[in-house]
């Protein structure tokens, strides 16, 4: 009989941590709230800001910039800053977007109406692509056209830019005009 209240207890411990094991909740961005996105761009002559905001999260943006980049320039670092601004104070989100990187990618998706191409993304620990830093060059001046940016949550193809795969964390819209 003791053997058996033995067992039963064994297994009733055993059975609550892999319960509350199973509980523990994982912080990732999914969970997080994306207000803003924000492109930073510098080098040869070049060092702006351009911002998306949703400031009241009902997914429709109440700021979006026009980036209006120069013609004929290369070398031009991007990089993405990623915030919850419903906090306050607000919180940036990309270190810990880059810290589980293996978990995210953001890609580019540029129409073809402008010269702008997008290379050089960064990696995560596993050496596949991440996107949070990009190299930038601009070609002609042209008609204006637009840059989406996507972040996805657990892709499962991280070297298929157009269909990767996973959860939309966020897709931000920009008009670009190369002068």
């Amino acid at each position: 009989m003791k053997n058996i209240q033995n067992s039963t207890s064994f297994l009733l411990i055993l059975f609550s941590a892999l319960f509350l094991g199973a509980c523990e909740k994982h912080d990732h961005t999914a969970a997080e709230n994306i207000t803003a996105v924000e492109l930073h761009l510098k080098g040869n002559g070049i060092d702006q800001v351009f911002k998306w905001e949703d400031t009241d999260g009902d997914g429709v943006a109440n700021q979006i910039d026009s980036l209006v980049l120069p013609q004929m320039t290369s070398n031009i670092t991007c990089q993405v800053r990623i915030f919850d601004r419903s906090e306050t104070p607000e919180i940036e989100l990309t270190a810990e977007i880059v810290a589980e990187g293996v978990d995210h990618l953001l890609t580019y998706g540029v129409s073809n109406t402008i010269g702008l191409q997008i290379s050089g993304l960064n990696q995560d620990n596993n050496g596949n692509p991440l996107g949070t830093e990009s190299i930038w060059t601009t070609l002609n001046a042209g008609a204006g056209g637009t840059l989406t940016v996507t972040m996805y949550h657990e892709p499962t193809d991280k070297n298929s830019p157009t269909n990767p795969g996973g959860e939309v964390d966020f897709q931000v819209v920009f008009p670009v005009r190369i002068q």
